[in-house]
């Protein structure tokens, strides 16, 4: 049997079995309740995790004095795991999309707590950095980015409150687990105090299970038999049911989603898309001009979701429960954020977003296994041609300057008040407190501040970033406790949105499409540049003797950094050209 007509006949047969089954399967977020159990599990996932991480900057000083070793080889102890736990996040979004997050949460907890615990038998600093920095970090990683993942899985409108809620945790393990690092190494010893510290990520073993997955739903495919019939015809003669196709859409009549395995293309028009009230998606209008020809791709649902609006789930409930096929999976903000998108263009992008899994030919013909749900978003998230993006490639280049100098005050301030200004030890490990909570309160204020007109989230937070790379570099004047403290306070602030905000700002540059690959490349570019950083200032500290310089070079990489996405602006988003060019395109036709 020739190609053509086997390719044919295989997409006959899956019509056949949508009509047949005439049901089909989305998760459905519920936006609240159990929701929020989930989100506060994730807020203290994050609070164990990252605070742990943070309260290095207290535990150098102890790990430190017992093996005697150089500032720079003991801060890649806390680099590496910072670094690695980025380094991994297309791997852990791979294995929470093949596996599910809860489990690859408990994984994690148990594989992180038993690397502290390890930690504690090494003979040397390498050792340590091994198990500690290397395996520790991976591990470290599988509980924070499932935890995310798991949040936006469970909430759509108020996801943005839930995110909120769960970068609280962020905030709050800098606040504590610092000046707690600092007791426990001081009181018990560093051994003790890691093994304790071992115990407290058992705990997220328990916030892990907490994270069931939703369950999909099964609801019905509104299809009258006339509609499946002029499928079947344009299957058969693409070419020439153009006619019939165009008077289907005339009637409203929105068709399934095609393949192009043929490399058939179809004009399609449609004039309304029905409210699906199971979904709680309201009804979108798209103009009668947008009338276009297009090849529908296998790989994505994106595209067809939101040109004819019809399927919002797919026959296979295994694919429907897979978080990661979901485009907005790592997005942060609400449904509503991606609606007042200028760049959601005709249409809508949250809509989008719930249909980026295997189309429905995929699931019959190319029978795809568990194991290529792994591979799906791996490939995904490393797909490097996304630097074809100007306005992505200067952001990668801004964070490969400014993650150089981001963990400088987490790492080092707390040393460089003991060492260079002689503060108590004690009283320095609150600077650790004074610095979570002002980024806690910036990372809430930061969106806050873009809800005032004229206020952008490039705007805001390219002037936030170069004022945190202003004052650290002023830090290195600092002459006492207070003068670090009021650098702790405004440089934890004013670096917040650094986080916070450049989701969104990602989103602006290469639309919800995109998304996912983009934010896992820029994992990539930030792994690397955070294990770089703080061994870079740790030496400059042993060939100056001091953290003077330390500082001075570590808020010069922040401005420098800062300078590039304020090269932003300068950029038209290639995604507004792409629509210009295939509109103008649609009026040739």
């Amino acid at each position: 049997m020739p190609l053509k007509d086997k390719s044919k006949k295989n997409q006959f047969e899956d019509v056949q079995q949508i009509d047949d089954d005439g049901y089909e399967y989305v998760t459905i977020p519920p936006d609240g309740g159990y929701g929020w159990i989930v989100a506060l599990a994730a807020m203290l996932c994050n609070l164990v995790c990252d605070g742990t991480l943070f309260a290095f900057g207290t535990m150098k000083l102890h790990l430190q004095k017992h093996f005697q070793c150089s500032d720079m080889l003991i801060l890649m102890v806390g680099s590496v795991p910072c670094g690695v736990y980025l380094l991994v996040g297309p791997i852990v979004s791979g294995l929470a999309n093949r596996y599910g997050c809860r489990r690859i949460i408990i994984i994690g907890s148990i594989g992180a707590a038993t690397c502290i615990g390890l930690s504690t038998l090494s003979p040397n600093v390498g050792t340590m950095m091994i198990i500690y920095g290397v395996f520790g970090g991976v591990f470290f990683g599988m509980v924070y980015l499932p935890s995310v993942v798991m949040v936006s899985f469970y909430f759509d409108s108020k996801r943005a409150i839930a995110n909120g809620l769960v970068t609280a945790g962020t905030g709050m393990g800098a606040l504590t687990f610092g000046p707690l690092a600092d007791y426990l190494m001081g009181k018990l010893g560093w051994k003790v105090g890691l093994l304790i510290f071992a115990g407290m990520m058992l705990t997220c073993i328990l916030f892990g299970a907490i994270m069931k997955p939703l369950k999909p739903q099964r609801i019905p495919i509104e299809q009258s038999e006339t509609q499946s019939q002029e499928f079947i015809d344009i299957i058969s003669d693409p070419l020439t049911s153009s006619s019939s196709c165009e008077e289907a859409t005339t009637n409203e009549i929105n068709l399934p989603l095609i393949s192009a395995n043929d490399d058939a293309t179809l004009k399609t028009n449609s004039s309304t898309v029905h409210n699906i009230e199971a979904c709680g998606i309201s009804s979108l209008a798209v103009p009668s001009s947008q009338m276009r020809v297009r090849t529908i791709s296998t790989s994505s649902r994106a595209s067809s979701t939101t040109s004819a609006g019809h399927r919002l789930g797919v026959l296979n409930p295994e694919h429907a429960a897979r978080p990661l096929y979901k485009k907005d999976a790592l997005f942060t903000g609400s449904r509503l954020q991606l609606h007042a998108s200028h760049l959601s263009l005709h249409s809508n992008p949250y809509m989008a977003s719930i249909t980026n899994i295997p189309a429905a030919i995929n699931e019959i013909n190319k029978k795809q296994t568990a194991s290529r749900a792994f591979v799906d978003i791996l490939s995904t998230m490393i797909d490097f041609s996304i630097l074809k993006n100007k306005q992505m490639l200067l952001i990668c280049i801004g964070n490969i300057f400014s993650m150089l100098g981001y963990f400088l005050p987490i790492m080092c301030l707390v040393s460089f008040a003991t060492e260079d200004l002689k503060v108590n030890q004690t009283h320095a490990s609150f600077l650790l407190t004074i610095f979570g909570f002002f980024n806690t309160l910036g990372r809430f204020a930061g969106g806050l501040i873009t809800m005032i007109p004229h206020f952008s989230a490039l705007h805001v937070h390219n002037v936030l970033l170069f004022t945190a790379g202003i004052l650290t570099v002023i830090a290195s004047y600092a002459y006492n406790f207070t003068t670090c403290a009021i650098y702790a306070g405004l440089c934890g602030f004013a670096i917040a949105p650094h986080m916070s905000l450049l989701p969104s700002i990602i989103c602006d540059c290469v639309g919800l499409d995109r998304y996912t690959t983009a934010f896992g490349i820029l994992f990539l570019f930030r792994g690397v540049t955070s294990i770089i950083g703080p061994p870079a200032a740790g030496f400059l500290k042993d060939y100056t003797k001091q953290y003077s310089l330390a500082f001075a070079a570590g808020g010069a990489m922040i401005i420098i950094g800062a300078f590039f996405h304020v090269a932003l602006s300068y950029f038209e988003p290639e995604l507004i050209k792409d629509k210009e060019a295939e509109d103008e395109h649609e009026e040739v036709v």
